[in-house]
């Protein structure tokens, strides 16, 4: 028997273990009956599958996919499962049930690309590679990815045709060079043995690597073979060009021409290549060089002869002949030596000095030269072409100091040109180079002057308008310098076109940076103003349009700014900034739908802009503020969500969605996204009312206590009325109010007393009211009370609320009561005297007689908010016993926050009939005589859960009385009728949970 309990015990213990873990491993259940999200599912997989938990993730997964069958995500992670196992025809199943329930999970693709691969499908592959590059075309690694996929598959011309165009996409990517070149490489050895294509190859390759002077020698070769000489020379003088330190290259190509008995040319290369080049092995390659042309040509040149002739004889005709020949081959070294014997003879004769000049000046002795020209200009200064030629060499040394930026140095020497020149053709550049160096050197108004001396000498002189110009703005006269452009514009009415457009060019290049700086001077208008007169002489500027319209835009100008935006998209319709400015333009119409229609089919091709990204959110933002101003909360959320699907970390557009949530009553939503709201430190105290504001909305329960307190102005009275409530928030916008009300008076039931109102005792009134809220637009209200006297017997109401654009509320009810009216009755009493007829007897007062009265009351209440208050204006008209009656009342209550925490209440009303409160609370009232009410309140929130109000009313109503005086058989009934005061007070606590 104890073995059977035990066995028990433990069979029980393993039961409730096992629904335990069940219940942990298996879908769980939230408290609102309700499954696990899919989301929840997702990340907890992952988390498992991170940490290398995977089969306990497996059992998590199989449960979600139980639940899910086609999130995109779960299958995603079974395929991850299994292809981590390499089980991969499980994986590829999963995978693509993933993609065909959603072909953007980039995820799901990439793991189908590594199936496929691992399982040679490479066609397969090579598709979902293509899938993943139309959502990210510039991702190099898949373009990587795919050429090795192509060789894989066999397809190898493609793979480099694919990997050719890349490398041009991307030319600064290492990588891909470095691919690119082995894979050139690869092929250039393949290709040994065959020429032609080794060649081709290799042309490829010096591009790649313009460093390697083996590739370039070795094509060099190739073409030599190929019997393309000048093609080999031309490899080689581009070799030197990006290798100019390659001793081999230059003598390869100087080695060319000397095989075509090219020898001069050979040298001369190989000259000018020695003065980047000190090489040792290229002088000694020019030596040998000058050896070999020089027994190429000793044995059949007369040049020889005749030196020989000359050495040995020294006669005139061999001196002439040596002179003149090696002044005209080039022979320098020869012709400064036969010049100094031609000297020794004749003299310095301006002929003889000028060769000497001459051949100084080529061979680089440009200091000789430039003496020897000085001494021919001393002599002969009026030999025009002389002057012209020093002025050359002055202006000549003066480039040189400018290209080095001595601009100092240089201008002396260009002004002693200037004095030299004889010739227009001559003078222009120099005086040109003159205007330059004076602007380098910030002295305009000199170089103002010398282009002045320029257009003289040079009437073709183009571009003497548009440097006058520049000048004229360095000086600081923009305004004269623009002006200036302007005139020629319009006084020369045909123009060159590419004169003109020089002109226009150059009126852009100073007018802008002289409207940016108005613009950071904060000159707006004078902004507006120069980018405008910018706009008349180049409608096209970009940058001119930019300022007129964000200056349009800043003077307030909607016109203008409208008309220039719309310029700027025609004549520039991919830039951004006139999209952007577009939207703008809708939003100042008050057009959001169009503003965010216009720039949502850009954004999704320009993800990352920032203006555009900036204007959407912005346009979103406006749009969603004005769609809850029309009462559309669930439109106004659709808006705010397609902002933040671009922008999600944009606060303007969080805050905004949580006052959406605000409007639509989802304040716990609504305190979600406010609360992330980081506010200033201005805005501290009041973002943290609005939070517990939301906190206090929030609360489902309130429990209400009202003590109302009443007072007449002529005598020592009091009425009061105490309440007790609570409401219930339930679902699908109900609410739910159960309301008690009880009241005691003074009265006697016996005796004279005219001035009671009714007769004495306590009742209670019992209240339900029902609210429901429709939409964003409707709402309604009913409720249902019953009372014993004092009390409207019956009260029943419906009303409806309409919500209309910019917060308008307009409602209208309709009531009905059944409300008691009191009379006094009287008896004969003969005990008493009486003052009136000197004899025992008396009316005194007997009884109450209780009339009931049905009232229908109809009336229209229309509520505005503003900044800080709340306007109500109400009127009502009743009907009772045929009679119609009205009451109109006015209401304004001021609140100091936007928080709403606290409010001052005013408030008037004005009829034939009382305030409706005061019948519901069984006050005093009269009908048809004229009944006036003011009053003033405070209500305050201290906590989310206790707020205080507390109101006082001043209410003037007409009063009657009856009363009853004679004798027992002759008397009279008067209705005493006088205006009188009640003084009300009103004191609320509320408790809310």
């Amino acid at each position: 028997m104890h073995r059977t309990r035990r066995l028990f015990i433990l069979l029980l213990i393993f039961a409730t273990v096992a629904s335990i873990l069940a219940m942990a491993s298996g879908p769980r259940f939230d408290g609102s009956d309700e499954m696990l999200t899919p989301d929840y599912y997702d990340s907890h997989v992952r988390a498992a599958f991170k940490r290398g938990e995977w089969e306990e993730g497996k059992r998590l997964l199989d449960a979600g996919l139980k639940a899910y069958p086609d999130v995109s995500a779960l299958n995603e992670l079974a395929g991850q499962y299994y292809y981590n196992f390499r089980q991969y025809d499980d994986s590829r199943y999963y995978l693509v049930r993933s993609v065909k329930n959603d072909n953007s999970n980039v995820q799901a693709k990439q793991l189908l690309v590594n199936v496929e691969e691992e399982t040679k499908n490479y066609s397969s592959a090579i598709c979902y590679v293509n899938e993943l590059l139309e959502v990210n075309p510039y991702w190099k690694a898949l373009w990587r990815r795919k050429i090795r996929l192509y060789r894989k598959q066999g397809n190898v011309v493609e793979a480099d045709r694919l990997l050719k165009r890349i490398c041009q996409i991307y030319p600064d990517d290492e990588q891909l060079k470095k691919d690119y070149a082995g894979r050139l490489e690869e092929t250039y050895v393949a290709q040994k043995g065959d020429r032609t294509a080794s060649i081709a190859t290799l042309k490829e390759l010096v591009t790649v690597y313009p460093t390697r002077t083996d590739l370039f020698l070795t094509l060099s070769n190739l073409l030599l073979q190929e019997g393309r000489a000048e093609e080999a020379k031309e490899v080689a003088a581009r070799g030197v060009e990006l290798n100019p330190h390659s001793t081999e290259l230059i003598t390869k190509r100087a080695g060319i021409l000397a095989d075509e008995y090219r020898y001069l040319e050979a040298m001369a290369y190989v000259k000018s290549c020695m003065q980047r080049n000190k090489s040792g092995a290229l002088s000694r390659f020019y030596s040998s060089l000058q050896a070999d042309a020089a027994r190429a040509e000793s044995q059949r040149d007369p040049y020889v002869l005749y030196g020989k002739v000359y050495d040995s004889q020294k006669t005139q005709e061999s001196l002439d002949y040596m002179l003149n020949t090696s002044f005209s081959r080039g022979y320098d070294e020869d012709a400064l030596f036969y010049i100094a014997e031609a000297r020794k003879r004749e003299g310095d004769t301006p002929a003889l000095l000028y060769k000497a000049y001459v051949v100084n000046k080529r061979i680089g002795n440009d200091k000789a030269a430039f003496a020897l020209l000085n001494k021919l200009y001393d002599r002969n200064p009026a030999d025009a072409d002389i002057a012209d030629e020093l002025a050359a060499s002055y202006t000549d040394r003066a480039t040189n100091y400018m290209a080095d930026g001595n601009y100092a140095e240089a201008l002396p020497l260009l002004n002693r040109a200037a004095q030299c020149a004889r010739s227009n053709e001559v003078s222009a550049p120099i005086w040109s180079k003159i205007v330059a160096c004076n602007e380098a050197l910030r002295r305009y108004t000199v170089a103002e002057e010398a282009l002045d001396t320029l257009h003289s000498v040079n009437k073709e002189f183009t571009g003497y308008t548009a440097q006058k110009a520049t000048l004229l703005a360095k000086r600081g006269k923009t305004v004269e310098a623009l002006g200036f452009i302007e005139k020629e514009l319009q006084d020369t009415v045909e123009h060159d076109e590419i004169d003109r457009i020089e002109l226009v060019n150059s009126y852009e290049e100073i007018a802008l940076p002289y409207i940016k700086t108005l613009q950071e001077n904060g000159a707006v208008r004078k902004v507006y103003t120069e980018s405008c007169r910018l706009l008349n002489v180049l409608p096209s500027s970009v940058d001119g349009l930019h300022y007129a319209v964000n200056a349009a835009s800043a003077l307030r100008d909607d016109k203008e700014f409208a008309r220039l935006t719309t310029m700027g998209r025609m004549l520039h319709p991919d830039d951004l900034f006139f999209v952007v400015k577009q939207a703008q333009v809708y939003q100042n119409r008050n057009n959001f739908e169009a503003a965010v229609s216009l720039v949502n089919p850009t954004l999704s091709e320009y993800l990352g802009d920032q203006q555009l990204i900036a204007a959407h959110s912005e346009g979103c933002m406006a749009w969603a503020l004005s769609l809850m101003k029309r009462n559309q909360g669930d439109s106004a959320l659709v808006v705010v969500n397609n902002g933040l699907e671009y922008d999600p970390q944009n606060k303007d557009l969080l805050y905004t969605k949580g006052l959406v949530f605000e409007k639509l009553h989802q304040y716990d939503s609504a305190y979600v996204y406010l609360s992330h709201y980081q506010p200033s430190p201005m805005e501290l105290a009041e973002h943290k009312r609005l939070l517990d504001n939301l906190q206090y909305k929030q609360q489902k329960n309130s429990l209400t206590f009202e003590y109302l307190q009443a007072r007449y102005g002529d005598e020592d009275i009091i009425t009061s009325v105490a309440t007790v409530a609570y409401s219930r928030k339930m679902k699908k916008n109900n609410t739910l109010t159960a309301r008690v009300n009880y009241v005691g008076r003074d009265g006697a039931d016996t005796g004279n007393m005219a001035d009671d109102q009714v007769p004495g005792g306590q009742s209670v009134q019992l209240q339900a009211e029902f609210e429901h809220v429709f939409n964003d637009k409707w709402r309604g209200m009913a409720n249902l009370a019953w009372a014993g006297k004092y009390f409207p017997q019956i009260v029943a109401t419906v009303s409806a609320t309409r919500s209309f654009k910019n917060d308008w509320d307009v409602g209208a009810h309709v009531n009905y009561r059944r409300v008691s009216s009191y009379r006094k009755t009287f008896v004969f009493d003969t005990s008493v005297f009486n003052e009136d007829t000197q004899e025992y007897g008396t009316w005194t007062f007997a009884d109450w007689e209780t009339e009931r009265h049905n009232l229908f009351n109809v009336g229209v209440q229309v509520d505005k908010p503003v900044p800080y208050f709340d306007l109500t204006a109400k009127f009502d008209t009743y009907l009772m016993a045929g009679k119609f009656y009205v009451n109109g009342q006015v209401q304004a209550k001021y609140f100091p926050w936007e928080d709403r925490r606290m409010s001052l209440t005013a408030m008037a009303s004005l009829g034939t009939a009382p305030e409706a409160t005061f019948i519901d609370n069984a006050m005093p009232g009269s009908f048809d005589k004229l009944n006036s009410l003011v009053g003033f309140g405070a209500t305050y929130r201290f906590t989310r859960h206790l707020t205080v109000g507390l109101l006082g009313t001043w209410n003037t109503f007409y009063h009657d009385s009856n009363r009853r005086v004679g004798t027992l058989n002759d008397y009279t009934d008067y209705l005493d009728t006088r205006y009188k005061n009640l003084f009300n007070v009103d004191a609320q606590v509320v408790i809310s949970f």
